[in-house]
């Protein structure tokens, strides 16, 4: 494809029913050179928000005198030809000139988002300055129509060559999912494969599917000798110290006693074999503290650990910078490996039995086959975090994916060489650090079967969230959608025993396949009607409870539950029916499979549906009807202030154990082996009392446990200033949200931007976000909203780079976000982060706690506020040189008697308190300001 147009648009929003076009810019491409440029602005005859003022450059006064749509009209037209129109997200600009002009003379779309997702399956972003980076593009995209246009065309012809030099077997392999995805990209495909063959008439083709070759890592057969930990360039305090040699691997490196202090703790548990608690303070060096002397002690006793982190960024963050860096600080030939549970990577035999019956599979799900064959040519992890999947390529996944109840084992024939679980799994065994994630921890500690190799010691980061994640892992859920996929999977399957011609009994076959369809439907129809019943009768015992979604406990009011007995029954009934009618089909294949291994593969998928949906079922009559003492049962569904959308709404059942004490402490801590929990907040009031109590540790010996709190190198009484409003309203008054928006609004105004603002509601942060927006849209200081403007990372990153912003997040967004720098100087906290009262998780702890004869608020509510109270607070500093002010907008940490272990929690030891006015003129005069 040679002759094209490019387009590139800029609008004042993603609407184009209300939205106006301000910037059109299209190029003329004729036998693959440019031969026209066609450029203007646009009076939308409105204002632009703040945002698209910032992101293009574009202001009011730059409109003002330039022509209208309508004026502009026939010279689009006169540039406009019958030819294909090419540019990054093509759909967006292809409907606002729909919107503007009507009908359009282009014969097809090629979208460049879509072939960069194609060509190159594993990049971290797609957006149109990533990609010009990534392929080094001479022509760089600025958020204006004519550079972006110019962009897309370089970016079209450079995604083509690299299509040119992929091999002709896997471009045959390729031009069929696209076609099946009815993709426009299947006719550049076709035209390249013909080149191909021109070129080479007689050329082989290869049989079979292509895929890259795994690359070998070669076990290192020598062995470290123990006398590394007697050479003094392999002791703590010079690895870590003032000469060490980080100082010639890091530009920036200083030694920090408190890194020194936590790494000497971790050694000396590691070798007394103790449950060793350190809170480490932000700047502490908190992973390397605990990866050194891990290491060295995994090479000195040729032994294993397991390192395990909550989230995804530290976990990155240890594999791609502390691993690699520690490698060039040792010099050492250690091993380390990443590892997830199996659902996160591809199945070769599942993949593979998909892609050669594609006639099965949607247009969505054959674009995502195709994207992911391009992948399996590159990918040494079959990782799918690599292909960033989201919506429903995640649902796509599901019939990819590794399953325990799926994998042949060594009987596949991809077992030995390709698999990418069974490589995965032998990195491991050869490593001496494992990097896992919390939940594959906690599955190895609840699976009969042991997932994890051998190893001695376990290190947990992120330690705090131990309660959460056990209790979320530990438990059961199961949601409406995972029904209707577990039924749009199974008909897939049925679906191709239609297709097949038994050895025998071919009549009794096809009726027992036309009786499990039928079933299928039966129960699909019973499945939608009582989850819409459910939640209608849970709107009807209680309105207008929660904002986006509502929780409700199940067991208490049994009126919900006998209300909806008969659908339950129903339901229930066509379950085990259609199960049957599976447990049949599989009893043919069986037979079948074992005179013709053809079979197997067939009878593996229906077992696999069949195990799938008994345990659905076992879920479901766990849930709704016989639950076992320990648990809490609730449902998740939508909230009664909104329609409810027969066709589009979600509903998710909860059983979640109450007290996991006692499972850790018999699963986990009561064992032979080392145990580091670390985190920036595990102690509440400088105690470690309550993460003890939570996680059952006191049922350990006391001599079993060693507990350190590493303060942080920050001088935060130089560096923090902690104020206090004491004059906000309480919130159930009726001016508090005037108030508190012009609070905040105060605030933000005062240090230009540079703010984060941490609700503990959705509901309210909605509410501030659109009081307060066109305020500071008028003071140039632009607004970005958790659920609202966009994902987290999203939002963090165009807060970083915008300094004039100001950023609105809700309980994810009090953890995990690194924003060093003049970047964030003011951090908002707009109530103590109490978890509300009628979670019914909490619910039913305090009733545990208060029917033991304690007091729930001061066991359970308050110290866990406390430690994300400390999350929040520590977004502020994240470097020596960072400077700023947080700023609590909740009186009662002064007021209440409680307030004072908030405080004692806290690294800065003084605050001030008053109202805004003064907190406003303290912190201009603190930071500096000319306000």
């Amino acid at each position: 494809m040679l002759n094209f147009i490019a387009c590139d648009l800029e609008t004042t929003g993603l609407d184009p029913a209300n939205d106006k076009i301000i910037e059109i810019a299209m190029v003329k491409v004729v036998n693959g050179k440019i031969v026209d440029t066609f450029n203007t602005l646009v009076n939308p005859q409105c204002k632009i928000p703040l945002k698209i003022k910032r992101l293009t450059g574009i202001e009011d006064k730059h409109l003002a005198t330039s022509p209208t749509m309508e004026q502009v009209a026939p010279s689009v037209y006169n540039f406009m030809e019958q030819c294909p129109l090419v540019g990054h997200n093509i759909d967006f600009d292809r409907s606002f000139l729909t919107a503007n002009l009507g009908q359009l003379p282009f014969t097809q779309n090629v979208d460049t988002l879509e072939f960069a997702r194609l060509i190159l399956p594993g990049l971290p972003s797609y957006s149109l300055a990533n990609l010009v980076q990534f392929l080094q593009l001479q022509q760089k995209p600025l958020h204006r129509a004519l550079d972006d246009a110019l962009a897309a065309t370089d970016l079209f012809f450079a995604l083509k060559k690299k299509t040119e030099a992929l091999p002709r077997d896997v471009l045959l392999q390729l031009l069929p999912l696209l076609q099946y995805g009815h993709s426009t990209l299947a006719h550049i495909f076709e035209s390249i494969i013909k080149d191909k063959i021109k070129i080479i008439p007689d050329g082989k083709i290869t049989k079979g599917i292509p895929f890259k070759e795994p690359v070998i890592i070669e076990q290192n057969t020598g062995h470290i000798t123990p006398e590394i930990h007697n050479q003094n360039h392999f002791q703590i305090e010079h690895l870590l110290g003032p000469q060490s040699p980080l100082v010639q691997l890091l530009p920036n490196y200083q030694h920090r006693n408190e890194q020194v202090k936590m790494a000497r703790a971790v050694a000396r548990s590691l070798e007394e074999q103790k449950i060793l608690l350190v809170e480490a303070g932000t700047g502490t060096g908190k992973s390397i503290a605990y990866l050194l002397p891990t290491l060295l002690w995994a090479i000195k006793h040729d032994q294993r650990a397991v390192i395990a982190t909550n989230t995804i960024t530290l976990q990155e963050q240890i594999w791609h910078k502390d691993i690699p860096l520690l490698k060039n600080m040792l010099k050492l030939p250690f091993q380390a490996a990443l590892l997830k549970g199996r659902s996160n990577y591809i199945c070769l035999r599942r993949f593979i039995n998909l892609i050669t019956h594609p006639a099965n599979v949607t247009a969505n799900e054959a674009t995502l086959l195709a994207r992911i064959f391009t992948w399996l040519q590159y990918t040494d992890t079959g990782d799918k975090s690599e292909l960033n999947l989201f919506g429903q390529d995640n649902d796509t996944w599901q019939q990819l994916c590794s399953e325990r109840d799926t994998c042949l084992g060594g009987s596949c024939r991809w077992f030995t060489r390709y698999c990418f679980v069974t490589r995965a799994r032998r990195n491991a065994e050869n490593a001496h650090l494992v990097i896992i994630n919390h939940s594959l921890l906690f599955a190895d500690i609840v699976s009969e079967i042991s997932i994890l190799p051998e190893h001695g010691a376990v290190i947990m980061d992120e330690a705090h969230n131990i309660e959460e994640t056990a209790a979320k892992h530990m438990g059961k859920n199961i949601s409406l959608a995972d029904l209707l996929q577990w039924l749009a999977i199974t008909s897939k399957s049925i679906k191709k025993f239609n297709e097949l011609a038994p050895p025998q009994d071919g009549h009794r076959w096809l009726e027992a396949v036309k009786k499990a369809e039928e079933a299928k439907y039966q129960l699909q129809h019973s499945i939608n009607t009582f989850f819409y019943l459910f939640i209608k009768t849970i709107h009807k015992h209680n309105p207008n409870q929660g904002y986006y979604q509502i929780r409700v406990r199940l067991h208490q009011e049994n009126s919900i539950l006998a209300d909806t007995e008969a659908e339950y029954q129903n339901m229930i009934f066509h379950m085990r029916n259609y199960l049957s009618c599976l447990k049949l089909l599989a009893n043919w294949l069986e037979i079948w499979a074992v005179t013709n291994n053809a079979w197997e593969e067939k009878l593996q998928d229906i077992n696999i549906s069949y195990t799938a949906g008994n345990g659905y079922l076992a879920d479901l009559e766990f849930i709704l009807k016989s639950p076992e003492e320990n648990y809490v049962c609730w449902v998740e569904a939508p909230n009664s202030g909104a329609p409810l959308d027969k066709n589009n709404y979600h509903c998710t059942l909860h059983a979640t154990p109450i007290d996991i004490s006692a499972i850790l402490h018999e699963h986990f801590f009561n064992k032979p082996k080392t145990v580091v929990l670390t985190s920036a907040t595990l102690a509440v009031n400088n105690s470690f009392d309550h993460f003890i109590q939570q996680c059952g540790l006191n049922r350990m010996p006391d001599n079993a446990l060693q507990r350190i709190i590493v303060q942080s190198p920050f001088n935060y009484e130089q560096q923090c200033l902690l104020c206090i409003a004491d004059n906000l309203p309480e919130n159930n008054t009726r001016d508090y949200m005037k108030i508190l928006t012009d609070t905040i609004y105060k605030l933000t105004i005062a240090t230009e931007g540079r703010t984060l603002v941490l609700f503990t509601s959705h509901k309210l942060l909605r509410e501030t976000y659109h009081r307060i927006k066109s305020l500071l849209d008028e003071a140039d200081i632009c607004v970005l909203g958790q659920g609202l403007d966009g994902s987290r990372s999203k939002l963090v990153n165009e807060f970083y780079q915008n300094k004039r912003s100001v950023l609105f997040g809700a309980l994810s967004f009090w953890e995990g976000i690194d924003i060093p720098g003049d970047a964030l100087v003011n951090v908002i906290i707009v109530k103590l982060p109490f978890a509300p009262p009628d979670d019914p998780v909490l619910e039913a702890r305090n009733e545990k706690v208060a029917a033991q004869g304690h007091n729930s608020f001061y066991s359970i509510s308050l110290p866990n506020a406390v430690i994300r109270f400390k999350q929040g607070f520590g977004r502020l500093i994240r470097s020596e040189q960072d400077r700023g002010v947080v700023i609590v907008l909740d009186k009662r940490i002064i007021k209440k008697r409680y307030g004072q272990i908030f405080l004692n929690s806290l690294p800065v030891k003084s605050y001030m308190s008053g109202d805004i006015d003064e907190i406003k003129h303290k912190l201009i005069n603190w930071l500096g300001l000319n306000c």
